[in-house]
C-alpha cells in the first residue's frame, strides 16, 4: 500500500517533465571567438587565394569547389573542394557567389575534408579586411596539381564494418533456414 502511494507522485513527476524535455529546440545561432586576421590565420589549416567556380549540395552540406591560384598554408590541389554547413549564418555555414574571388582559411573536419564556416575567416577579395588575412598568411606558392574531390555524404569506415558484419550474420540465419526447411521438405 505504501510502495503504491509513493509510486503515484513518481509517476506524475516523470510525466510532468515530459513535456518540457519535449519542448527543448536545438539553439541557432553562430557566435565566433574572433575576427582578427592575424589570429584566424594562424588556426587555419589551409589557407589559398581562388575562385569559386561551382558548387553543389546534399541539404546538408556544401562542396565548394575552387580555382586554386595561389596557396598560402598548407597543401592545396590547383581544383580544391571546400565544404560547409548548408543551414546558413544560423549554423555557421557560409554562403559564397559563384565567381568570386577569395582567400580561403579551411580546417580538416573529422571526415578529413577541408572545411570552412562564418568563424573560419574566409573573406572576398572586396571585404575590409581582405588584405589583412593576406598579409597575415606569409608567402604565395603554386598549388599541387591536380583536383580534390569530396564526397558530400562520406560513409565512416566503422559504419561500413558493421554494416558488412550485419549482412554476413543475415546471410548464415537465411542459410540455415533454408537448410533446415530443404531437409524438411526432401
Amino acid at each position: 500500500m505504501v510502495v503504491r502511494l509513493l509510486a503515484v507522485p513518481a509517476v506524475l513527476a516523470v510525466l510532468a517533465g515530459v513535456p518540457v524535455l519535449g519542448a527543448v529546440a536545438p539553439a541557432a545561432a553562430c557566435s565566433c571567438v574572433s575576427n582578427d586576421p592575424a589570429e584566424l590565420a594562424d588556426h587555419a589549416d589551409v589557407a589559398f587565394m581562388g575562385v569559386l567556380t561551382s558548387q553543389r549540395s546534399d541539404g546538408d552540406v556544401v562542396a565548394h569547389l575552387f580555382t586554386v591560384e595561389d596557396v598560402l598554408v598548407g597543401d592545396v590541389r590547383r581544383s580544391q573542394d571546400v565544404v560547409t554547413v548548408d543551414a546558413g549564418e544560423a549554423s555557421c555555414g557560409v554562403e559564397w557567389a559563384t565567381g568570386t574571388t577569395m582567400v580561403v582559411l579551411a580546417h580538416l573536419d573529422e571526415h578529413g575534408r577541408l572545411a570552412s564556416g562564418l568563424c573560419s575567416g574566409s573573406l572576398p577579395a572586396d571585404a575590409a579586411a581582405y588584405d589583412a588575412t593576406v598579409a597575415a598568411l606569409g608567402a604565395p606558392r603554386d598549388p599541387l596539381p591536380g583536383r580534390s574531390m569530396v564526397a558530400l555524404d562520406p560513409t565512416d569506415a566503422q559504419e561500413l564494418l558493421w554494416s558488412a558484419a550485419l549482412a554476413g550474420v543475415v546471410g548464415a540465419l537465411g542459410m540455415v533456414v533454408v537448410r533446415r526447411l530443404t531437409r524438411r521438405a526432401g
